[in-house]
């Protein structure tokens, strides 16, 4: 049986993965819809629109659908390599704030065109 604990951290996890999930499902939408609106130059305004809405309802339908298992999927990874270190705690959320950055880089550069010039010292 688990510890209040655990449940707690497994819970914290959990959130952290899906709000990591939401951002990365957003940045898939606006790489599309950047896509998309470049379709304006062959084809009519109303049949972009309607490619442009399919796209995302297919996107949507297979993600809602596999969201939960991926999510449990990753989650089960990430702790098992947390394990393995010995500050599991620590590892598993400088894991997850790995994959925030990553998805923070993704962003920069769909929105900006240019990766982030960023400078540690």
């Amino acid at each position: 049986m688990s510890s209040p604990k655990q449940t707690l951290f497994h819970r914290f996890l959990g959130f952290y993965f899906r709000l990591l999930c939401i951002l990365a499902v957003d940045l898939v939408v606006t790489t599309i819809n950047g896509r998309v609106l470049g379709l304006t130059s062959m084809y009519e305004k109303p049949v972009v629109t309607l490619i442009g809405m399919g796209v995302i309802l297919l996107l949507f339908f297979f993600l809602f659908s596999i969201i939960d298992r991926f999510t449990k999927i990753v989650l089960k990874i990430t702790v098992e390599m947390g394990n393995l270190l010995v500050f599991r705690k620590t590892a598993i959320f400088l894991i997850l704030c790995g994959i925030l950055y990553g998805i923070y880089m993704l962003y920069y550069h769909t929105w900006f065109g240019a990766w982030p010039n960023i400078k540690l010292i």
